[in-house]
């Protein structure tokens, strides 16, 4: 089936207390929203990118220039879930930094919970859904880094199970495309000089 808005839009009534197995129903009549994202593909596209959790970021905001020794990295932005399902189980929200042109990386954690970020309550997944979209706000000391050169980073967000051993496994990957960087197993959300 085209994912159109004639075929998403359509109305659709469940069934109601008695109801047969057979229409018409008597219950609960409600409509769709239609994702102009998905407009033209197909109604299985649709589903496949929305079964389980599927963190999209909307926004993100570093702080442009940080001190090495006593400042704070200010990390934060939306993320909306526009999966059916919430992350279940607790990650490790973690900023990696690392240099630019270089392979130093840095990691700290945050008290970030990605189980936080829930699919909209009334299905409404549409990108200009700002009701749906999930502030996060990290401030990392940039001692927990431990001793960082002063340069320009990429900062990343990675969110893994706690229980994973290897940094670049079993990570979410936001669905925006460009930000995953796959070695880190982590979402590039910005850059930061570091002085």
């Amino acid at each position: 089936v085209v994912y159109t808005a004639e075929t998403v839009t359509a109305p659709v009534t469940f069934p109601g207390p008695g109801d047969g197995g057979d229409p018409p129903f008597s219950g609960r009549t409600a409509r769709a929203v239609l994702d102009p994202v998905y407009a033209g593909r197909t109604g299985l596209e649709y589903m496949r990118d929305r079964l389980g959790y599927r963190l999209v970021l909307r926004s993100s905001e570093l702080s442009d220039v940080v001190d090495a020794a006593t400042g704070v990295l200010e990390c934060s932005g939306h993320v909306q879930n526009v999966g059916f399902a919430g992350v279940v189980n607790r990650k490790r929200v973690t900023i990696v930094l690392r240099a630019v042109g270089g392979d130093a990386c840095f990691a700290a954690p945050t008290e970030l919970d990605a189980r936080d970020w829930r699919p909209a309550p009334d299905g409404d997944h549409r990108p200009d859904n700002a009701r749906a979209w999930h502030a996060y706000r990290a401030a990392v000391d940039m001692t927990a880094f431990g001793d960082v050169d002063p340069g320009e980073y990429d900062v990343h967000l990675r969110i893994a199970d706690p229980k994973e051993t290897s940094a670049r496994r079993r990570g979410i990957r936001f669905a925006n495309r460009g930000t995953w960087v796959a070695e880190l197993g982590a979402n590039r959300v910005g850059r930061v000089r570091v002085r």
